[in-house]
């Protein structure tokens, strides 16, 4: 006999939304008890237009660091590279992507919380990355919620 609904589990919340232009979308009571940090209310939305998919990352802080790194060749040891570099410098990022859009360009974005952020001599962050074989420029982007 299949169990009835309220005996499952629930791993996932849903809501069905309409897109409409500058409308803004609502989250009910239980998307931010679910979302909501252990200090702090705050959270980085990033998209990732190619799948269409939406995430809400919850950060402490009103304020998330964008590194976007532009790769002219991808090198086999890149994404042990960036890791090691990160994991040099103490930092732990809040999310990381990266996407090639034909066999030689790719690029690489990584969202990091201003508290660990602070943490990071940017001059040396932006040496360590330039000097990784096959990187071929560096944007750090700031944002910030009101």
């Amino acid at each position: 006999m299949a169990k009835k609904s309220k005996d499952i589990p629930k791993i996932t919340i849903a809501k069905m939304l309409k897109l409409e232009p500058m409308k803004s979308v609502q989250l009910t009571d239980e998307f931010l008890e679910a979302l909501k940090p252990e200090a702090g209310n705050y959270a980085v939305i990033i998209l990732t237009p190619n799948t269409k998919i939406i995430r809400i990352i919850p950060t402490t802080t009103n304020k998330v660091y964008k590194v976007a790194i532009d790769i002219g060749k991808l090198t086999p040891d890149f994404l042990r590279r960036i890791g090691n570099l990160f994991l040099k410098l103490g930092v732990k990022a809040l999310y990381s992507t990266g996407l090639c859009f034909m066999e030689e360009k790719c690029v690489f974005d990584g969202y990091i919380d201003s508290e660990e952020f602070e943490k990071i001599d940017v001059k040396n962050l932006k040496a360590e990355i330039m000097s990784i074989e096959g990187i071929t420029g560096l944007d750090i982007t700031t944002l910030e919620a009101e």
